[in-house]
């Protein structure tokens, strides 16, 4: 597959282009440095993804977009809504219709009290940012798909993880999932167009110890 990568720099954005590199895919990253890796299959455009004009020159002849873009610090931001903002139309402009963007479990309604906590407090603009760019996607008429992950770790790669419907009312889990393990549910949502207009909550499947983990069907466990 044709895969185009924004925020490729970043630590979720990096494991996301080397695993997709491993499966034999072809990758364009688009950010406003230049990205650090370098393969025969993989092409590194410098350009602004906040900017609908640099996404459409060379969106043109891929698949699916997968956005990492994450934020910094804890003040007020705008960085997730505006650029999939610009995303979305430049998808529209050249007919690119599937994709797989990060969002986060502090949007879920059956939280755990403490990341409530956080984010009504100390993570309230990242969540009104969060909350922002989701309300943009799933109006989009794209063929998109919201991955909820929890926080993230710098804990190895285990390939395992597990995914519930937001609907699910079973309380969210907060425990902690690697960065490589989320572009692995990345790279399989992509490969398999699965979750299509959906919002989706994911854990990690080797580490998830609440009970909603494992009152999952055994379907939706994804192992290597």
């Amino acid at each position: 597959m044709r895969l185009f990568v924004l925020g490729a720099t970043g630590r979720t954005g990096s494991a996301l282009v080397a695993l997709g590199l491993a499966r034999g895919h072809e990758i364009t990253t688009l950010g406003r440095s230049a990205f650090g890796a370098k393969a025969k299959s993989l092409r590194i455009i410098v350009g602004n993804p906040m900017h609908a004009n640099d996404l459409a020159a060379v969106l043109p002849g891929n698949d699916v977009v997968l956005s990492a873009l994450g934020t910094r610090g804890l003040g007020a931001t705008s960085v997730l809504a505006d650029g999939v903002r610009a995303t979305i139309e430049a998808m529209r402009c050249t007919g690119v219709r599937r994709l797989v963007i990060v969002s986060s479990s502090l949007l879920d309604s059956n939280i755990e009290w403490f990341p409530r906590f956080l984010g009504r407090t100390l993570l309230r603009h990242h969540v009104h940012d969060q909350r922002a760019m989701e309300k943009q996607v799933t109006q989009s008429g794209l063929d998109w798909t919201v991955l909820r992950a929890p926080r993230f770790s710098n804990g190895p790669f285990t390939g395992r993880y597990i995914v519930s419907a937001e609907s699910e009312q079973t309380e969210t889990s907060g425990v902690p999932m690697s960065r490589e393990d989320v572009a692995c549910m990345m790279l399989d949502t992509a490969e398999q167009g699965s979750y299509v207009q959906q919002i989706v909550r994911i854990c990690g499947g080797r580490l998830c110890l609440s009970m909603s983990c494992f009152s999952f069907s055994p379907s939706t466990t994804r192992a290597v």
